[in-house]
């Protein structure tokens, strides 16, 4: 990062070099020309007055002629100086106002503000590349959650957008490109309190040198990546990338769990999607006949999915695929009634239409939907500004690509437990899964709660005091579902599934008791949240609702206690005898 001080310094070497060449010629000029004082006799001036009168002159203050008045030769010495002076000052302030209005200077002191503002950050904070569709929705799930971020990405009109978002604090944003390991190291890739980096950008190679950049300078740190290809996936990968989120492949899997187990999919939904978002529906694709528009990599992954669960699909696209047989495909837009018919529309249970183009998109929905109402519509959606669009026409299934990657993300940023969770849900029947939603659906009141992961460990003083110091009564998981203001309220909350001493529990028993070490994933709501982080912090707190007994604040209230359940032991052993 340049040095804004000595890089203006070498910009203005010239113009400063002119006015102290002035000044001295000035300088010299009066301390050689000799004046008249009061009393008439023949004097010099020293080179203090010399340089004051030349000061105050150049700067067109004007005090007047010291210390007597000017003889002829030293007032048409005083004139050249005038001059020289401004023309000196004039080329100085025009150098100077010129560094000030170039945009690599002002790209400079930008730097320079945005590193000093990561430099001072003292909270955890993650860094995300590229600030596109993904990276916003992302954002705003993460300030939302309070939790901070540094923005990099190459559009300055990005960061213009990052300046005017509703955020509730001040983020950090620079416009470079996020392949400069340079930068990245700037932007906070060394700094301690960075809790990981997201690379979102649409460019692969720069994702892909931002998980080198993190393997190679923080190999601890916990990497996301954002790839378009398999080959892209594996490479990333390779570098140590913790989690690679590739688009395609995650609608994909989706899309078969929806058609393998429905209820599953909704409570795997659930989790993955934005707190405050209304309840996703049940969603439950039909089995048979498929027409799928459009065979880039979203066809191929919702092709796999279709294929995979016994039903047959006829793909329409431009350029027959060479992996399908020729009766398989249908060459077209897939927008016109006649090319759809001729993929067996009017047999088919269902319509994928994910071309990368919205319009076409829309196109071959409307077109499908006035040759059968019935079908059943999944859509691709590829821009956050056609929401509208898609909302109107009314999908039964709107895949939105920001979407997908911003909840793959958030998934494998909010800690391996909930990673954990979505895997054994898999293994539950679909009436366990419909049960929890129910539940899921009277806590949220339809809408998407909060989840999040409870740690019982030793930086939190009330668990290591219950746990450790004072472990009678026992800590037990209903405790962390009371109100610490109020121990008879329940918090609006449940715990999910339950990790401790290599023991896994889906939705376990409040009576479970906890030891050092548990990790709890709870879902609720943000301010059961916040109530349960006061608990665990507090060994007061944790007491309170252990016991039910609030103990004294101060030492003094503490010792009179103390005396009081010591003297009630004494009256008691006494009346025992």
């Amino acid at each position: 990062m340049p040095n804004i001080f000595f890089l203006v310094l070498r910009r203005m070497r010239a113009p400063l070099i002119t006015l102290i060449l002035i000044y001295a010629i000035s300088v010299i000029g009066l301390v050689l020309i000799p004046g008249i004082d009061s009393n008439g006799q023949p004097y010099r001036m020293d080179f203090f007055h010399a340089f004051y009168f030349v000061s105050y002159t150049a700067t067109t203050i004007g005090f007047g002629e010291v210390p007597f008045p000017f003889t002829y030769g030293q007032r048409l010495w005083v004139v050249v100086c005038i001059y020289l002076s401004v023309i000196g000052w004039a080329y100085g302030l025009g150098t100077l106002f010129s560094i000030l209005q170039d945009k690599r200077f002002q790209q400079a002191v930008q730097l320079a503000r945005f590193s000093a503002k990561v430099r001072h950050m003292s909270e955890p904070f993650y860094l995300l590349c590229g600030y596109g569709q993904t990276g916003q929705l992302l954002a705003a799930v993460l300030a939302r959650r309070g939790v901070r971020f540094v923005v990099i990405d190459q559009r300055e009109e990005k960061l213009t957008e990052l300046a005017f978002a509703d955020y509730a604090f001040d983020v950090p944003g620079y416009a470079g490109h996020v392949g400069n390991p340079e930068l990245l190291k700037t932007a906070g890739l060394l700094h301690p309190q960075c809790r990981g980096v997201l690379a979102l950008t649409g460019d692969e190679q720069a994702n892909l040198s931002v998980a080198i950049s993190a393997y190679l300078l923080r190999p601890a740190l916990v990497s996301i990546c954002r790839a378009k290809t398999h080959a892209g996936a594996e490479n990333m990968a390779s570098f140590g990338a913790n989690h690679v989120v590739n688009m395609f492949d995650a609608v994909g899997e989706r899309f078969r769990m929806a058609l393998h187990a429905p209820q599953t999919s909704r409570l795997w939904t659930v989790f993955c999607a934005f707190q405050g978002e209304a309840l996703p529906p049940l969603i439950k694709p039909p089995r048979g006949h498929w027409v799928v528009v459009g065979f880039g990599r979203f066809g191929h992954a919702v092709h796999a999915a279709l294929a995979t669960e016994g039903s047959s699909v006829t793909v329409i696209d431009l350029a027959p695929p060479e992996d399908l047989p020729d009766t398989a495909c249908v060459v077209g837009q897939g927008v016109d009634a006649a090319t759809l018919r001729q993929a067996g529309l009017d047999h088919a249970v269902g319509l994928v239409a994910c071309t990368d183009n919205d319009a076409n998109n829309l196109s071959a929905i409307a077109t499908a939907r006035q040759l059968r109402p019935d079908l059943f519509v999944v859509a691709r959606q590829n821009l956050t500004m056609n929401r509208a669009l898609f909302a109107a026409i009314r999908p039964e299934l709107n895949v939105v690509r920001s979407e997908v990657v911003a909840q793959e993300c958030l998934r494998a940023m909010t800690t391996p437990t909930l990673l954990r969770f979505l895997e054994l849900i898999q293994q539950r029947s679909e009436v366990w899964a419909s049960a929890l939603l129910r539940e899921i659906d009277d806590l949220g009141q339809g809408q998407v709660p909060d989840n999040w992961v409870l740690e019982i460990d030793a930086s939190r003083q009330g668990a290591l005091h219950a746990t450790l110091i004072e472990p009678v009564p026992a800590l037990e998981l209903r405790h962390l579902l009371l109100d610490p203001d109020n121990p008879r309220r329940q918090l609006a909350c449940m715990p999910v599934l339950l990790i401790q001493r290599d023991t896994e529990i889906l939705l376990p028993p409040p009576e479970t008791p906890l030891h050092l070490g548990a990790r709890i994933l709870f879902l609720g709501q943000p301010s059961a949240r916040r109530a349960q982080q006061a608990t665990i912090n507090q060994a007061r707190t944790i007491d309170y609702v252990r016991t039910g007994i609030e103990q004294p604040n101060s030492w003094l209230f503490q010792w009179l206690a103390r005396r009081r359940q010591q003297a009630a032991a004494d009256q008691a052993s006494d009346g025992n005898t």
